[in-house]
């Protein structure tokens, strides 16, 4: 049985061609999904973060607003408390994430500055009034069991008398 030029003539992929290029697609579609993992896992960090920043700016407001009202009797001993600063729950209201962080707030002492002590080096309030540096921290944990965290230090005026 002869074949007729026209069989001979016809052009396609051999078997080591299709290979390749499923190959090559393979490795392109692997890197794109292991970058899309990447950005995300980064971008619930910055969440978490943002998060942790939200509760402690509030935390720290609270507590500077109480010192600014007088009410200090309860809050200068200092505290540790846990939060939790993410949480996911499906449709059933079933948690399966929880990420957790701890707030810590010091004793607090009244702050003078070096220019309203007197000369035997005592506080005198009625520089400034009575100041309280006020230091709180958030710490949680990441992925990698190394421990972010937030420090906020300011100072706060007790107005009340």
């Amino acid at each position: 049985m002869q074949y007729s030029r026209k069989f001979r003539k016809l052009h396609g992929f051999t078997l080591i061609e299709s290979m390749l290029g499923i190959l090559v697609i393979g490795l392109v579609s692997g890197s794109i999904m292991l970058g899309i993992t990447n950005i995300e896992k980064k971008l619930f960090e910055i969440r978490l973060k943002e998060n942790a920043f939200e509760i402690l700016r509030n935390y720290t407001n609270f507590i500077g607003s109480r010192i600014a009202v007088g009410n200090t009797f309860d809050i200068l001993k200092g505290s540790e408390k846990d939060i939790v600063i993410y949480k996911h729950e499906d449709k059933n209201n079933i948690v399966t994430d929880v990420y957790t962080a701890k707030i810590y707030f010091p004793e607090l002492k009244p702050h003078c500055s070096p220019a309203c002590k007197n000369d035997e080096g005592i506080c005198n309030n009625l520089c400034y009034g009575k100041v309280f540096k006020l230091h709180t921290t958030i710490i949680w944990p990441n992925e990698a069991d190394i421990q972010d965290s937030l420090d906020f230090v300011t100072r706060q005026l007790e107005l009340a008398k």
